[in-house]
């Protein structure tokens, strides 16, 4: 059963790099309720600057088109966190393992990217902009413009949330975002586009004993998807 106003937070985050050291220069987030018979939409997006208190890269800027004049009017880092956390039950966000880094807070997170790619997994793309045109979500919306704004992607991750909260439990979604995700195609290499279930034994045991992929957190997936398979042959 699920507690009264329960409160699930949508959180996006634009940052000075994609790498490390890297900081915050925008904080987004849309709140999503349990109002005792369904999840609604209680509030956003809202959005707040964050003053990074370092250099943005130029990629990064590319991106997400925030100068460093702008940011530097903006709250800190520090307030930022305390903003985004406080009150909330949940915290959720498409790729959470990258803003979870930023807004590091013992409460349980919800991936939608990994939910999405598990309840989902033929879908075209698992991006968060992806998503919202195949399943045809808050397409004529402004609030979910322009997309790489940290409100606007919340709002559009708030709709893939509530799509996703009727067909996995609250429980289920933390359990998934702990986890590896389990894909269906291989992404790169000779093999690339075809599934897990049809590659050939010897590169699935060249992926999980022979390559560098193990040590690699960014292969996470392949490797823990050519384990299973592995195993399900092996059974």
């Amino acid at each position: 059963m699920i507690p009264p106003l329960t409160l699930i937070r949508v959180i996006d985050t634009e940052t000075t790099d994609l790498d490390d050291p890297s900081e915050l220069v925008e904080i987004g987030w849309t709140d999503v309720r349990w109002f005792g018979s369904s999840w609604e939409i209680e509030s956003g997006p809202h959005a707040r600057l964050v003053n990074p208190g370092m250099q943005i890269k130029f990629g990064a800027m590319a991106t997400h088109h925030i100068s460093q004049a702008e940011a530097e009017t903006g709250i800190s880092p520090a307030e930022a966190r305390r903003l985004v956390t406080g009150g909330a039950d949940y915290l959720c966000a498409h790729n959470a393992e990258f803003d979870r880094k930023y807004i590091p807070h013992p409460l349980p997170w919800i991936c939608t990217h990994k939910c999405a790619r598990r309840v989902w997994p033929t879908l075209q793309s698992h991006k968060n902009g992806a998503i919202r045109y195949e399943l045809e979500l808050c397409l004529d919306d402004p609030r979910a413009e322009p997309s790489h704004h940290a409100g606007p992607d919340t709002w559009v991750t708030a709709h893939i949330l509530l799509r996703l909260l009727p067909l996995l439990t609250l429980q289920e979604m933390v359990t998934i975002s702990r986890q590896p995700v389990v894909l269906l195609k291989i992404g790169f290499g000779e093999h690339k586009g075809v599934r897990f279930s049809d590659l050939p034994d010897g590169y699935l045991d060249w992926i999980v004993n022979k390559s560098e992929m193990p040590n690699d957190p960014k292969r996470e997936d392949v490797v823990h998807t050519a384990r299973l398979e592995l195993k399900r042959r092996a059974q």
